[in-house]
């Protein structure tokens, strides 16, 4: 019986946990290099005071039974449906003394609307008619469309026919386009705010989407939960992980990749090497800026075209009975006195609270934090910054001071009751997980972005595979799945092997 082959994979957060499950079902030999002591990458849980701070699962995609890429995560063993929170609205905007609930149930969001602004009634159905429309889009995530059969990719384009149509329109639209076809002020404020950032239309809706049909929620115990059956999941299935295990470069002869070095120097050899990390580092660090994609460079060249979502993650605890005593869904938005975060200047403030998970709830105090979104421009202006560290602590702290401050002059019962944990910004993405430029998701999907579905190569290196949510555009836990099932079904299809997981899905995949 020949030697099974060996796989080396770079990087302990979702993608790289998937690619060593499916490589371990698949009969590889797979071994997991991590640069820190916990698994997770960006999908990771802190804790301050004793409080932990979740920095990834504010919503997760795939929660519906029956569907592809719930099946993914049943695969990986992430969660069971019991621990998958379902709430009955997707977060409240107020504006112009007016709340707006986004409630899962379209019919009663639309009734809403319509008691806001009668004159709308028309664009409002057309409105949730068009959110529906976007969901029954089923993109393929079950295998790379690269490795597809030419009758695989005519059944995919069939399915995909009845609402590629609305998938092209609201690709190419941005929010602040779309709400223009409305009269009310307060619906068009609404629409540009549902997701925050620079996102298409289709970007904003389809999130949103997830919600209305049932196949998004949140998982109970948070995203170290989730790392935590996953690594569990891979251990069983045989699979090793090595942590404190930075690697420094790939191990690359006659343009084929051999293994990885560390960064004390060891050399671990490989048939295969799959990195899950960040593509850029991929690229300029562990392969030296020896090779290029052009896909991935023009993408980060072109920053006003493709931007980079990431944050200034600031965390609280607030009494839990005075909290509840204001009667708010579990993320609200409100406008607010301009603040600085970052080189940008903001007028609202997005909360969230995780009053849904006794994991979040402490000595009768609950965790609450606010997400204030950053770019480019704010990274730069964090890094530069960090050349100072207490400055850049100051900084911190200022920021901190001025969002609270606004959440009480907004609540003023929450004074003497609210209490700062920890404040992240993009700086702290970039440190712990080689974030490009601290972004926690990769390019933006906006109306003049192209759509990026990576095959995995880099040109001029053989048995190299990239994986993560940095393959796919918009990114996300999903992609991140989706990407680390795909390195192993190519690595798979150049050894001219079938895929397999179940006898079912093989029977699947062979025909």
């Amino acid at each position: 019986m020949d030697k099974p082959k060996k796989i080396i994979i770079i990087g302990a957060g979702i993608s790289g946990l998937t690619s060593g499950i499916y490589g371990q079902k698949n009969g590889f030999v797979t071994e997991i290099f991590e640069k820190n002591p916990l698994p997770g990458g960006l999908c990771f849980t802190w804790y301050r005071k004793g409080y932990p701070i979740d920095g990834c699962i504010h919503w997760l995609t795939g929660t519906k039974e029956g569907t592809e890429l719930n099946q993914m995560w049943k695969d990986v063993d992430a969660f069971d449906k019991e621990d998958i929170i379902k709430d009955d609205n997707f977060g409240t905007i107020e504006v112009l003394n007016q709340k707006i609930t986004l409630w899962c149930d379209l019919n009663k969001l639309e009734e809403d609307l319509i008691k806001i602004s009668p004159q709308d009634k028309r664009q409002i159905k057309h409105l949730t008619k068009l959110i529906i429309k976007i969901q029954n889009m089923k993109l393929p995530l079950d295998m790379p469309t690269s490795i597809m059969s030419i009758w695989r990719l005519m059944d995919v384009g069939i399915k995909l026919t009845p609402s590629l149509f609305s998938y092209l329109n609201t690709t190419k639209l941005t929010c602040e386009q779309y709400a223009k076809r409305f009269k009310s002020p307060v619906i068009k404020y609404i629409l540009t705010q549902i997701v925050p950032g620079h996102n298409n239309l289709y970007s904003t809706l389809f999130a949103y989407g997830t919600a209305c049909v049932g196949n998004g929620g949140v998982v109970k115990g948070g995203s170290n939960y989730i790392i935590k059956r996953m690594v569990e999941k891979y251990r069983l299935e045989g699979g090793v992980i090595h942590y404190n295990s930075e690697v420094k470069r790939l191990f690359i002869e006659n343009g084929v990749c051999k293994g990885i070095e560390l960064s004390d120097g060891t050399i671990h050899k490989a048939d295969y090497v799959i990195s899950a990390l960040d593509s850029a580092y991929t690229l300029t660090s562990l392969l030296e800026g020896k090779y290029r994609d052009k896909e991935i460079e023009k993408r980060l060249a072109e920053t006003k075209k493709y931007p980079l979502p990431s944050c200034v993650y600031t965390t609280f605890v607030v009494d839990y009975n005075a909290y509840k005593e204001l009667g708010l869904t579990t993320t609200y938005q409100f406008q607010c006195e301009p603040f600085k975060a970052g080189a940008s200047s903001f007028s609202l403030i997005k909360m969230r609270d995780y009053s849904y998970d006794p994991m979040f709830v402490k000595d009768g105090k609950l965790v609450m934090n606010v997400m204030t979104h950053q770019d480019d421009e704010d990274f730069l202006y964090w890094k530069k910054l960090k050349e100072d560290p207490t400055e850049y602590s100051i900084r911190k702290q200022i920021v901190a001071d001025e969002i609270k401050q606004r959440i009480i002059e907004k609540f003023p019962s929450l004074k003497d009751k609210i209490e700062l944990l920890d404040v992240a910004t993009p700086v702290t993405y970039e440190r712990y997980c080689n974030a490009y430029h601290g972004a926690y998701m990769p390019f933006a999907f906006t109306n003049k972005a192209s759509l990026l579905m990576h095959n995995g190569k880099i040109k001029g290196v053989k048995n190299l595979f990239i994986s993560g949510q940095w393959t796919f555009m918009p990114g996300g836990i999903p992609f991140a799945l989706s990407s680390g099932k795909f390195s192993i079904q190519r690595i798979l299809k150049q050894e001219k092997r079938h895929y397999r997981i179940t006898k079912k899905q093989y029977q699947k995949y062979a025909k």
